[in-house]
């Protein structure tokens, strides 16, 4: 298998993930108009492009688990971090490193984003609850119940005896 093969592969993998990255900034923004209608669209978006993503991952590891079979049988990780480290080709390296490194950071900042997100909703749903509860406050049970009966048989003295 070929380099420019995985190359492309990671391209499309940084391209699907920039797109998925874009997807994530939109719907920190739904979140914070409360569009929930948009926010279940985008999440089908979102689906959709996870697929494609993991299609295309899946593809570029059988691509460089193919390359190590014919060009590096005796490597213990077969990862794309030893794939730069052990091709000679200079501009070959210098373009996979560079979408290597390109996708990492898109990666990051997917990840501080999704978890932006996650904070932002975790926030909305307590909002919601506490209104809930403002709305519907949990009142107490006053009417008779077992705890109550046990308690009060221990104290069923009276200052006033009425057995005459």
């Amino acid at each position: 298998m070929s380099i420019q093969a995985i190359t492309e592969h990671l391209e499309k993998l940084y391209q699907l993930n920039e797109s998925l990255l874009a997807l994530s900034k939109e719907k920190t923004e739904l979140v914070k108009k409360s569009k929930i209608d948009e926010f279940n669209d985008l999440l089908m978006k979102e689906r959709k492009h996870a697929q494609g993503i993991e299609q295309v991952e899946n593809k570029r590891m059988k691509l460089t688990d193919d390359w190590f079979q014919q060009h590096a049988p005796d490597a213990e990780e077969q990862t794309i971090s030893e794939l730069i480290e052990r091709i000679e080709d200079e501009s070959e390296k210098e373009r996979l490193q560079t979408i290597y490194e390109k996708l990492i950071y898109n990666l990051a900042d997917l990840k501080s984003q999704e978890a932006l997100n996650r904070d932002l909703i975790q926030q909305s749903l307590q909002f919601i609850e506490l209104s809930l509860e403002m709305y519907q406050p949990e009142t107490k049970n006053i009417n008779y119940d077992k705890k109550q009966a046990k308690q009060g048989s221990k104290s069923n003295s009276s200052v006033f005896d009425s057995k005459a």
